[in-house]
């Protein structure tokens, strides 16, 4: 019997979801037993593709951001 797009879905979408927990906790575990002795240079953060933030430095080991660089987000309107 074939399985159904509609299943075939759910079942990858759960094992997705399972994957994605495990790595997770695996990359938490990395990150708490860091030494962060590798830093990269300030790069700048997106928040959403072309949506840029504040530039960071991050671990190059496990990727955890160390620093964050003060983001100024008084907007000038034009008008003073």
């Amino acid at each position: 019997m074939k399985e159904t797009t509609e299943k075939a879905m759910k079942r990858h979408a759960s094992e997705i979801e399972e994957m994605t927990a495990r790595h997770e906790h695996e990359i938490d575990e990395l990150r708490i037993n860091c030494k962060h002795k590798k830093v990269s240079d300030w790069t700048k953060s997106m928040w959403a593709t072309g949506h840029y933030g504040p530039s960071v430095k991050t671990c190059k080991n496990c990727g955890l951001v160390m620093e964050t660089e003060e983001w100024n987000l008084e907007v000038k309107d034009g008008r003073g």
